[in-house]
């Protein structure tokens, strides 16, 4: 067994958790994982309602960008390909639309590290002004998917990559938790993220240093 049908299983489970979460719209947002073999992967399709995604939706595609199973892969293939090219570690990439995120990406403002989750799981965060989806967003991207986990496209959303399904999707969740609680802590008065120095501690603490 190669482990497709497990993978397929936590694919589609992921992107219904992200609808769940309101990280994904009806029709916006996809994810994928690589493959034990390394040179496909499986990805969400283009077109379809993310709350009700099982396994029989998605498409394999090979890292050349080949469709090998029926279905028409998501528009944002092209970026997924980038990462999966440029970086070996990866191996699962989720693209969302965290609506208080992209919010304050959108209108030029920094997200602070909230909570010791985002010190944690997002040590560096790159972000770049409005591309058009598809091989324009991933031309924009490429450079700084190398140097960083989490990436946010001004007036659109964000990639985040990891070794696996559960770290790419959790680090959207933590990141749009924090916004939340950035946004909220300015509308009750004043608010300010962790210093330079706790975030140091806390990565020493969970054994990130």
């Amino acid at each position: 067994m190669d482990g497709t049908l497990s993978l397929k299983e936590d694919l589609a489970r992921t992107i219904r958790r992200m609808y769940k979460r309101g990280l994904v719209s009806g029709v916006g947002g996809n994810a994928s994982a690589r493959l034990r073999m390394k040179s496909q992967i499986l990805i969400t399709p283009a077109g379809y309602f993310k709350g009700g995604a099982v396994q029989g939706d998605l498409v394999r595609v090979s890292l050349e960008g080949e469709v090998i199973t029926r279905g028409r892969p998501s528009s944002e293939l092209p970026t997924h390909l980038v990462a999966y090219r440029n970086r070996e570690d990866v191996n699962a990439v989720v693209h969302g639309h965290p609506p208080n995120a992209v919010e304050l990406v959108s209108v030029g403002m920094k997200i602070p590290v909230m909570t010791p989750e985002h010190a944690v799981m997002i040590e560096k965060m790159e972000v770049v002004d409005f591309v058009v989806p598809g091989e324009d967003g991933a031309m924009a991207i490429a450079t700084k998917l190398k140097r960083c986990d989490l990436v946010g496209i001004r007036n659109h959303g964000f990639f985040s990559m990891g070794k696996d399904l559960h770290e790419a999707a959790s680090r959207l969740e933590v990141l749009e938790e924090s916004s939340k609680i950035y946004l909220a802590g300015r509308l009750a008065g004043s608010v300010t993220g962790l210093s330079e120095a706790e975030q140091r501690r806390i990565r020493e603490a969970y054994g990130r240093e």
